[in-house]
């Protein structure tokens, strides 16, 4: 993944991170909630817990970039419905943690960005460590994420 090397395209990652971590991913998960009837339950509750908490630290910081919380899809998020009507769970969970491997990948490259993006996105030095330190949180957790879909899969793959 090429650096990140100005201000608008890291504002513009965190945005989109920002929508898929409180539109895409959360949907995906209560619909899956929904088809699954109570199976698979405290997966899907991490999933969604801990997306929650992602949306939460992201909405930190958008703000302490002075940056508005995105009110619809941004540029480049495609507008998405999950129907999870008539797929197994192995199919369920193998949609949801493509988001988890996409946050995560987006994460990484965040905490890569150049340095003087960083520094004009948050001046503040000890504003950047922590974000940086939060990123890097966050790229943990959406690995620890795929590992819970990859456990649910197991060994399935799709015959076409």
């Amino acid at each position: 993944m090429e650096k990140i090397n100005q201000k608008e395209i890291l504002v513009l990652q965190l945005q989109r991170m920002y929508w898929i971590e409180t539109e895409m991913e959360q949907l995906a998960a209560w619909e899956a909630r929904i088809e699954l009837e109570g199976q698979h339950l405290e997966a899907l509750e991490t999933l969604s817990h801990d997306s929650d908490k992602h949306a939460l630290i992201l909405e930190k910081w958008l703000k302490m970039a002075n940056t508005e919380l995105p009110g619809s899809a941004p540029r480049g998020i495609p507008h998405r419905i999950f129907d999870f009507n008539r797929t197994n769970v192995y199919e369920m969970f193998s949609e949801i943690r493509k988001y988890e491997v996409l946050a995560r990948d987006t994460y990484h490259a965040i905490t890569k960005a150049e340095t003087n993006v960083l520094e004009d996105v948050f001046p503040d030095e000890e504003n950047r460590t922590e974000f940086i330190k939060d990123m890097k949180h966050l790229v943990a957790e959406e690995e620890r994420h795929k590992k819970i879909c990859d456990d649910k899969i197991g060994g399935f793959t799709r015959v076409l």
